[in-house]
């Protein structure tokens, strides 16, 4: 007996985290009360005892011999096993964790809790892509699974870190038309590769109709249910990102014609469009003709299209778009509303003459509506600043603006800014004196069809200019605009008569 594959060298793909919490797991249910041959009480490793109650005492001396035939390892039971193994290179991971796993899996000690100690970690191996073969007889084995993924014809195989290949499923490799496809589907990312919201692919082989991408941590789907609350921020960034991925294609006349969220990939803090098998260019005649039947996602596929695939175009494309935003924007969000629900009834719309022609629109519109939002935004903020008598260059601009648009006394009347004249001592003469005539000449209107009350608010603030302006000029200014107000209302008058001659 032995293992097949003694010492060998594995790209680990475990990850370290998980696997210090497994060995965690082991030293807490491995770690017991022992005697030595002299009575000698202690706390240690109960492995050996498993490996001295199995099968494997037949073919080793000891424990020491497993570990050191199997991985070249050392053993002693007076240590935990993070601490003998936590540092060990990445590449003999799963090599320890095989040779533990046999241990338990041959031992007669304890069966109920050797194979639930098993069981847990094989689910927790499963989740990072490692695999593990357990036949009724004879040795588990450990290894990276490198098919990490799946689709209808074609499977997704690692390479190495961070590299994976595209190749077509076994029983389809001699498939003319799916041959043709993966090419047909490398041509059109390749078009595509100046844009970072694309999938990376390269090394096109043309005997095995192969390709290289790069690896990704998860698609949106995935993402978004293990993201229980994300920011406004972290769903705009996700569409934006798709909206300059899908922008870029349409410009190159390439339409997707399966963007759902399967398709959209996650790499660091990015998304990337994924899986062209169904694209099509527009820009020449050999694009391939799909048959009307083609599996897609229904969730996201425009309705219109789904009797006759061939019919979907770039406005189908922007139906998709349409659907992902408003998921990625109301999937576990308290409130289905969002800024972007006319940007998606216009790109879902029934009318396709009423959908935007590319996504490049949905990104301008995308873009003028954050636009708006955070000019209204900082208007209002400038507007609060105002209110309390903050000055700054935001509130000196926005006040000579009104001013040249002759609308300050307006302003001034809803807002009720009786102590605008606080504000008006912060500027330059100069722009005092624009103030001030622009009040004069509209303050009267500005009032209102009885809105008597309304010359009070100016009264106040020229009153206070009269007694605290330095510029003896823009003080007659002020002086004029409350001898205004004094023939309408008598408290403007009092305030007059308060004034030094």
């Amino acid at each position: 007996m032995g293992f097949q594959n003694n010492e060998r060298a594995v790209e680990d793909m475990l990850s370290k985290q998980n696997y210090i919490k497994i060995l965690n797991y082991f030293d807490k249910h491995l770690w017991d009360g022992k005697t030595t041959d002299t009575n000698w009480s202690y706390y240690g490793l109960i492995l050996d005892w498993h490996f001295d109650n199995s099968v494997l005492c037949v073919d080793y001396l000891d424990i020491g011999d497993f570990f050191d035939h199997n991985g070249s390892f050392g053993f002693v039971d007076d240590k935990y096993l993070l601490e003998q193994y936590g540092n060990i290179p990445s590449g003999k991971h799963l090599q320890v964790l095989e040779n533990i796993l046999n241990i338990l899996k041959h031992s007669t000690v304890n069966k109920e809790q050797s194979n639930h100690m098993i069981e847990m970690v094989t689910r927790v191996l499963k989740r990072e892509n490692v695999k593990i073969n357990n036949p009724d007889i004879g040795y588990l084995t450990v290894m990276p699974d490198d098919i990490l993924d799946s689709g209808s014809y074609c499977n997704i195989v690692r390479v190495r870190e961070g590299v994976l290949r595209k190749e077509l499923i076994s029983i389809f490799q001699n498939d003319e038309k799916l041959k043709k496809r993966m090419q047909y589907e490398f041509e059109n990312m390749q078009k595509l590769q100046g844009c970072p919201a694309i999938l990376n692919v390269s090394d096109f082989n043309p005997e095995t109709h192969t390709y290289l991408m790069e690896q990704c941590e998860k698609n949106l789907y995935k993402h978004l249910e293990d993201e229980m609350e994300l920011t406004f921020e972290e769903r705009l960034k996700i569409i934006m990102d798709i909206l300059t991925g899908m922008a870029f294609a349409h410009e190159k006349s390439i339409i997707h014609r399966d963007l759902h969220l399967g398709n959209i990939l996650k790499i660091g803090n990015d998304f990337v469009i994924a899986d062209f098998g169904l694209s099509k260019d527009l820009s020449i005649e050999r694009s391939m003709k799909s048959s009307a039947t083609e599996k897609n996602n229904h969730l996201f596929v425009d309705p219109l299209s789904m009797s006759d695939f061939t019919k979907l175009d770039q406005k189908s494309d922007v139906y998709s778009i349409g659907k992902i935003i408003d998921y990625v924007f109301t999937h576990n969000a308290s409130d289905s509303n969002h800024i972007f629900k006319t940007v998606v009834e216009r790109c879902i719309s029934r009318n396709k003459d009423l959908r935007y022609d590319t996504a490049q629109y949905i990104l301008n519109e995308v873009e003028s509506i954050l636009k708006n939002q955070d000019q209204a935004e900082s208007k209002q903020n400038t507007i609060s600043k105002i209110l309390n008598n903050y000055y700054d260059a935001q509130v000196h601009d926005f006040i000579i603006g009104l001013t040249e648009m002759d609308r300050i006394s307006k302003f001034i009347v809803e807002h009720r800014l009786s102590t605008f004249w606080k504000l008006v001592l912060s500027f330059e003469s100069g722009y005092q004196t624009k103030i001030l005539q622009s009040i004069s000449y509209n303050y009267s209107e500005a009032t209102g069809y009885g809105g008597w009350t309304n010359y009070d608010i100016f009264a106040q603030i020229s009153f206070n200019l009269c007694l605290n302006l330095e510029d003896m000029e823009v003080r007659k200014i002020a002086r004029s605009i409350l001898e205004g107000c004094a023939d309408i209302r008598y408290s403007a008058q009092n305030l007059l008569e308060k004034l030094p001659s």
